[in-house]
């Protein structure tokens, strides 16, 4: 037995030693080309060519430093495996890069400090947002599409390796290097958007770089010139600093640079900065982050290590601290002597040391350096800046942010004959926004406030804006870093903007950094733009002009007890009022336990809009009266033109049912005008000679009166040939043509008649069966108007849409607002023969004027959401009550022993593996419907969720079924629940049970 177990013991060790091997070749990531590729490099290389293969120097293309007669000598004793390219123009950098990798033995790997793409560093090169501005947008779709833009930058331009993005959380204001360059101060925000400029990168063949590890943000030194300290223990670094690192280390950064710091939690030793630290590299990052790419130095030759150690013994120390590849060493053969000499005194392991010279030529392979290719010279700077204007609009356009607008400037600028003044401070004159205003609002005054103004300027522009309507007082060509608190402007010019944050007529427009408001915080309204270029300064200047809403967010805290401002103002116009909708901060607020839930959405709905579902999309979460996900995706029309915004008004179609109709049998059978169990012949007399007479109202809310789904009432108004009869239709409206159906289209007024008489004549063949029905709405429309005196739209609007404050909400949109604020829908080629926008879809309801109970409604998500969330509240929003919640909870309940149907609402399946038209986590208590043209808004009081999702799926057809073949809106709304740690429901059978003997 003992000599069986010995056996065994032998074979398991010698097992064991099989798969460790393994998997260390595993860790590697070679497959078998790739390896023998690498090998057939490694093995013709000399020790110290094999050791040059480390190094990675700074290459200048142009400019005072540059070097390329250096560079060439290091090639010709193949001393170095790779170049930063710095400064210069991409003709010139071009041309150098295919030179040296021609005189390279080992191709040479190639990176860039890029951040902001190539223009960082090459002249010629328009520049792409900074992180600021991006972490304003907390979009991570634009994160990502700003990381692909720089990939497709450096493949065009033979870069291998982006040293991007800058995920330390810029937590100190005073920070004067990191600052901008960081997403912000939110450190799951710096994560997400990280993690999606990193995979802008890699999936477009490009290595990311983030750094700098282990988080840079919170100092007050810059590393260039000295070696910061951060006193924080290692809890703190594990809770805040390092929080990012490891969330892009889990997403698959290929490799991560470290920063120059002095951290006493990680390295005791004073002398010794966390680019040299084995406790640092080897011990955190490598080991117990477990990070298996590339680790890189930051710049051996800043001051942060080269003031305390000498060239050479700095790159030994770096070596052996855990890093693969030393950038910008100062003596590159002095260093190769000394990690030589090391490795032949045992200091360095000659297997370590040839496990990372083997990653290093693992990646040159992945970049496809086994299969080099010169870089094309011809039309660089044309196709370097291809896709930078567009997308430093889309940035800019989503990340302006309203900070506050206490004296309502963006309301009153727009008012008839309202004087407005505009001042440039730190501008000498005719800045984009400036021109723009002009061109909105006419005759607007200029005033400029340059670096070199006289000293009794800022009095004179002070006595102006006491005399002006409105001023808009623009801070331009700010200073990238904080240069002492001032950034950038002069003394003069920060004592006038102290004195005009007082003025009660005055916008503050920051174009630049936020932080300039610590020393001025007291302007009662004020507006931050991030940059200033004429992409931004457009986009303040829509703003301004009501063509789109602030959509951006404070990345950052200014100062003390900024933490809830900055916020979009279609969220915080008004302060939140008990029982309403309200927009949290931190998802986490709203009781969200799974954020990554959330990203797989967005990532959904961005590959749904790719797919080609809808052209874009509205998505609106809220729990407990807290919208905690709220998101636009692609654009309201297939050709990309205007992009999905917060205040998109989409027709909803059938949600129009329960968003108008319902509401209105609702709130008259809660005043006893309207009975349930009454009959369509005893509201409407004209139905009585019909088989319609007996039609209980219970049973048209339930779609089971026997009426059949829908008549296509306008195939009678075309002619043979698919025209529209002449007879019916005019192209301008007169006495008898006042019905519109389209654009210049109008229907003759008595044809409503015409409708009510085929309904009337249509026969009753499912009495008592589910048969989901437009018709069923017809009459519970024409009751409404019955007993109430109004029509529909009338009805809704005063008993609802203005009492709940909707501003975005109703019938016939184009009588309030301009077209583009509302997506179309289809190109109607068999009916109307033009495209849809701004009129009703539904052909039936067209035919009424827009105004129908099954159809009509237009509404933005927001709105939609806050008639939901009143229902869900049990009739009360705002601390105005619409209905007692038993009226609330009887019409919400399941009420059909035939369907899943409530009195005019849907619900869920009672099926425990399927939701049917809700998704698989709602509970039986839910209550909702959906939208033709691909809408849906549920509310779960078993949950306190709301969801809404709007979109124009049936643009440019209403053939285009994906929405429902990939079950888009369900999956969405799983996501939502999953995010919050919701179960899959597995008893909504017998929740409609409980409900049927309740209600009915």
């Amino acid at each position: 037995m003992g000599r069986l177990f010995s056996v065994l013991t032998v074979f398991f060790i010698v097992f064991y030693m099989i798969f460790a091997n393994a998997q260390q070749r595993k860790d590697v990531a070679m497959d078998p080309v790739k390896r023998k590729w690498v090998d057939s490099v490694y093995n013709k290389l000399t020790d110290r060519e094999r050791i040059g293969q480390l190094f990675m120097v700074a290459a200048y293309s142009g400019g005072k430093d540059y070097n390329e007669n250096q560079i060439k000598q290091m090639l010709d004793s193949r001393q170095i495996g790779g170049v930063i390219f710095m400064g210069g123009t991409p003709e010139a950098q071009a041309q150098l890069n295919n030179q040296y990798q021609r005189m390279a033995q080992v191709p040479l790997l190639v990176g860039m400090d890029a951040e902001w793409g190539l223009g960082m560093r090459l002249s010629g090169v328009d520049d792409l947002p900074k992180a600021m501005i991006i972490g304003a947008t907390r979009d991570t779709a634009l994160a990502y599409e700003v990381g692909k833009v720089i990939a497709l930058q450096c493949k065009r331009l033979g870069v291998h390796i982006n040293f991007g993005p800058v995920v330390d959380i810029n937590n100190n204001p005073k920070n004067p290097i990191i600052n901008a360059r960081s997403f912000g101060e939110d450190k799951k925000w710096v994560a997400k958007l990280g993690i999606a400029y990193m995979r802008g990168l890699q999936d477009n063949g490009v290595m990311a770089s983030a750094k700098h590890f282990p988080g840079h943000g919170d100092t007050d030194i810059d590393s260039h010139k000295d070696l910061p300290t951060i006193n924080k223990s290692l809890e703190q670094l594990q809770s805040l600093e390092l929080y990012p690192f490891n969330e892009l280390i889990k997403a698959g950064v290929k490799s991560m640079m470290v920063a120059h710091l002095q951290v006493p939690a990680l390295e005791k030793d004073p002398r010794t900065p966390t680019t040299l630290s084995k406790n640092t590299v080897a011990n955190l990052l490598k080991t117990k982050m477990g990070f298996k790419g590339l680790v890189f130095t930051d710049a051996l030759n800043m001051h942060g290590v080269a003031k305390y150690y000498s060239p050479g013994e700095v790159d030994l120390r770096a070596f052996v601290a855990g890093n693969d590849v030393l950038l910008f060493s100062q003596d590159v053969p002095t260093a190769i002597t000394k990690i030589e000499n090391a490795t032949n005194e045992g200091v360095i392991e000659k297997s370590d040391l040839e496990q990372r010279v083997r990653k290093i030529l693992a990646a040159k392979y992945d970049a496809g350096l086994n299969n080099w290719k010169p870089v094309d010279v011809n039309n660089l700077a044309n196709d370097l800046n291809k896709y930078t204007a567009s997308l430093r609009t889309r940035v800019a356009e989503n990340a302006v942010t309203v900070v506050r607008d206490r004296n309502n400037i963006l309301t009153d600028i727009s008012r008839t004959g309202m004087q407005i003044q505009y001042v440039g401070v730190n501008s000498m004159g005719n800045t984009t926004l400036f021109n723009q205003l002009s061109q909105t609002y006419g005759n607007v005054n200029a005033q400029w406030l340059p670096a070199n103004a006289a000293d009794n300027k800022g009095d004179e522009i002070l006595k102006s804006i006491d005399k002006s309507g409105i001023s808009i007082v623009a801070v331009h060509n700010m200073s990238f870093y904080p240069s002492g608190g001032d950034y950038g402007l002069t003394a003069k010019q920060l004592a006038f903007l102290k004195q005009v944050q007082k003025k009660t007529n005055v916008m503050l427009v920051i174009m630049g950094n936020p932080y300039i408001l610590k020393n001025i915080n007291e302007a009662s309204s004020i507006t931050v733009a991030y940059e200033d270029d004429v992409a931004t300064e457009n986009a303040v200047a829509r703003l301004l002009a009501k063509e789109m809403p602030a959509r951006g967010y404070l990345p950052v805290t200014p100062y003390f007890n900024m933490k809830m401002e900055g916020l979009p103002v279609y969220a915080t116009a008004t302060k939140p009022v008990a029982g309403t909708l309200t927009t949290v901060d931190f998802v986490e607020k709203a009781g969200v336990v799974n954020p990554d839930a959330l990203d797989k959405l967005n990532l959904f709905m961005q590959r749904a809009v790719a797919a080609g579902a809808f052209p874009g999309a509205r998505v609106l979460a809220a729990k407990d009266g807290k919208i905690f996900y709220n998101e636009c995706f692609g654009f309201c029309t297939p050709d990309k033109v205007d992009r999905v915004n917060p205040n998109t008004i989409y027709d909803v179609a059938s949600l129009t049912k329960v968003l108008s109709t319902t509401l209105a049998v609702m709130r008259l059978y809660e005043t006893g005008a309207l009975q349930l169990d009454r009959t369509v012949g005893d509201y409407l007399p004209w139905t009585r000679t019909s088989n319609k007479s007996g039609i209980k109202v219970r049973d048209l809310l339930m779609h089971q009166a026997g009426l059949k789904a829908w008549i296509p009432f306008y195939t009678e108004t075309l002619d043979a040939s698919g025209n529209l009869r002449s007879d019916l239709y005019k192209t301008a409206p007169d006495a008898n043509f006042t019905i519109q159906v389209a654009k210049d289209l109008y229907l003759r007024k008595d044809y409503p008649d015409s409708i009510w008489a085929k309904i009337l004549a249509s026969p009753i063949e499912t009495k008592g069966k589910y048969v989901y029905s437009d018709l069923d709405y017809f009459f519970l429309a024409a009751i409404v108007q019955q007993i109430s005196g109004k029509r529909i739209d009338a009805y809704v609007e005063s008993n609802f849409y203005k009492p709940l404050g909707l501003q975005r909400t109703g019938y016939n949109p184009l009588d309030r607002f301009k077209l583009s604020e509302i997506a179309p829908t289809e190109n109607d080629m068999v009916f109307r023969h033009q495209q849809i926008q701004g009129y009703v879809h539904d052909q039936g309801a067209a035919l009424l004027g827009g105004v129908a109970g099954h159809a009509g409604v237009f509404a933005s998500a927001q709105d939609v959401a806050a008639i939901f969330q009143m229902l869900l509240n049990g009739g009360t929003y705002g601390g105005k009550r619409f209905f007692k919640k038993e009226t609330v909870d009887m019409f919400t309940a399941y009420s059909s022993s035939v369907s899943r149907r409530a009195l005019g609402f849907d619900k869920p399946s009672t099926d425990s593996e399927d939701g049917g038209p809700a998704g698989n986590r709602t509970t039986g208590l839910a209550f909702g419907h959906q939208g033709f043209t691909g809408t849906v808004a549920w509310a779960d009081p078993g949950t306190g969720v709301v969801f809404v999702f709007l979109s124009n799926r049936v643009a440019p057809s209403a053939n285009n079924n994906l929405i429902n073949k990939l079950n888009i809106r369900t999956m969405a709304q799983d996501y939502i629940y999953e995010s919050l740690g919701l179960p899959v429901i597995r008893n909504r059978a017998e929740t409609q049970r409980s409900q049927l003997v309740t209600h009915r």
